[in-house]
């Protein structure tokens, strides 16, 4: 409940809007348009389809309302309950979240470390953001996390009720987002040994080839398979599910690599990836995890279930994180995850009872928790005093609705334009502001200079406006909350590809400038 609490707190950022300000949120639209095709006959997006079907379940009733005029699902006042609708779902996935990481903690120590785990979890930077709103990130780790419970239940038990189920939340975890796909390139490989090692208990002139054709196998990869075919709808939109893969590997969903390709970029991506890690958990937690993990390889066989969890973590970067040569805090989130069970294994031996000094332990432990919490709540605190508040009232006040507004950020970096004549621009250049005869710019920092190569179009349209040629300066604006714990320098630089922090945090509370005509 606490967890929950904490993830609805700034859960109306950016609402009431028909696009939010989430990067890369399944706003309700592209929900209603899969409805309306009834997911096939050509239908595809970015993203596979299993999020899909469970937000068109909920936004069905309002979907058939509309259908018998009672209500116009595109007003805002409708559209709005959709995202609403969309982001607690997303909340209560966030709670399930904790409770398969709680149950993972029971299948590899005890509850106590269970549940430290949940805390470091509960209180991580990614989770407390993504958790609010309709990005797939929360999702798609629900299913992952599940298919991992089932993949400990079978190491640990060999049923074939394990085997089916990992089978089967594999296939969804895949079908929720696609990345999901590297957890299970290494991992079916380890299954398969460790079933093989198995059955040599009671049997050691058992083959390997006996063991790959066992039941516990065959069964599991016919699930795994047609469970797959049966949520991409195969049968009624394979031209769908066809465009869907070209689109997410040659078009637009393919991503710019930001490291050198190379050994040397891998290197360079790594240590980015330990960054990340730190900035997710904070740093008192992550020296936790990372002392946790330490103490988990040094007792290796002790510790043999725990460390299978490995398995398909480094199958993930490695296949996912490796080959898209792209580093962000919300690709991180798996192994953010696993790190926290290690916290949680680090907090459990550290707060012994038994041991001396537990009273000054527990006293430091609760003041390094204090501070976490006040970290990852400084998320909820930018999202309720976002810049742009403030600058949409700004603007009612100071602009003429009829006044022609050229807005650079986009709807998802820009304040809310919906009562003003504007239009987006995705690509402004000099050329473009002379045609449009805006009366006025909006610059947002999450879209701005700095994304661009000097001697390009865009490049010289925010250097006009920041020398104020044709333009002058009217408003220049971020929001500076006293419980705000980030390091601004980390998430606020960015030159081209180079930044400290690749996250959408930077998103939360950006400066806004605004240029009126001279």
């Amino acid at each position: 409940m606490f967890s929950f609490c904490l993830n609805t707190c700034g859960i109306w950022w950016g609402l009431p809007s028909f696009s939010g300000w989430a990067p890369d949120e399944l706003i309700p639209l592209r929900v209603i348009e899969g409805i309306e095709k009834g997911f096939s006959n050509g239908w595809h997006y970015k993203y596979p389809p299993v999020h899909f079907y469970i937000l068109a379940v909920l936004y069905s009733p309002a979907w058939l309302l509309h259908k018998l005029n009672i209500i116009d699902i595109y007003s805002l006042p409708a559209y709005t309950v959709l995202f609403y609708i969309g982001r607690f779902l997303t909340a209560l996935m966030g709670a399930a979240l904790l409770v398969i990481i709680y149950r993972c903690g029971l299948e590899i120590y005890d509850k106590k470390s269970s549940l430290w785990a949940v805390l470091i979890i509960a209180l991580s930077v990614p989770f407390i953001y993504y958790s609010k709103t309709i990005n797939l990130e929360v999702p798609y780790l629900v299913w992952v996390m599940l298919s991992l419970l089932f993949y400990l239940k079978l190491l640990k038990y060999h049923h074939l009720k394990d085997y089916l189920l990992f089978a089967l939340t594999a296939a969804i975890a895949v079908c929720t987002k696609d990345q999901s796909y590297a957890f299970y390139l290494l991992t079916p490989i380890f299954i398969v040994a460790d079933h093989h090692r198995y059955l040599k208990q009671y049997n050691p002139d058992i083959t390997l080839k006996e063991s790959l054709t066992d039941k516990k196998i065959i069964l599991s990869l016919v699930v795994g398979i047609g469970a797959f075919l049966l949520l991409q709808n195969i049968i009624f939109n394979l031209p769908g599910f066809l465009k869907h893969v070209k689109l997410i590997t040659t078009g637009g969903g393919s991503i710019r690599p930001r490291y050198e390709q190379n050994i040397f970029g891998q290197l360079e991506m790594f240590r980015q990836t330990l960054t990340h890690l730190r900035f997710s958990l904070g740093w008192p937690i992550y020296i936790m995890c990372l002392l946790g993990f330490a103490s988990i390889l040094s007792r290796f066989k002790k510790n043999y279930l725990f460390v299978s969890l490995f398995v398909p973590t480094i199958s993930y970067y490695l296949f996912y994180v490796c080959v898209v040569w792209y580093n962000t805090v919300r690709y991180l989130m798996p192994l953010t995850l696993i790190l926290a069970l290690c916290g949680g294994k680090f907090l459990g031996e550290f707060l012994n009872p038994e041991k001396k000094l537990f009273k000054a332990k527990v006293s430091l432990v609760t003041s390094l928790f204090v501070y976490t919490f006040a970290y990852g709540f400084s998320v909820n605190i930018l999202m309720m005093q976002d810049s742009r508040y403030y600058v949409e009232k700004w603007m009612q006040q100071n602009i003429d609705p009829s006044a022609l507004i050229l807005n650079t950020g986009g709807n998802k970096y820009s304040p809310r334009l919906d009562n003003f004549k504007a239009e987006n621009v995705d690509n402004p250049s000099l050329e473009l502001l002379s045609q449009k005869k805006a009366n006025y710019v909006i610059v947002s920092s999450s879209y701005d200079i700095r994304r661009f190569k000097k001697n390009t179009p865009e490049y010289a349209f925010f250097d006009d406006l920041n020398k104020e040629i044709n333009y002058k300066l009217v408003l220049k604006y971020q929001s500076q909350p006293k419980w705000n714990l980030f390091n601004q320098k980390e998430l606020s630089y960015r030159e081209l590809d180079k930044m400290y922090i690749y996250s959408n945090i930077d998103k939360i509370n950006p400066e806004i400038t605004i240029f009126k005509k001279k």
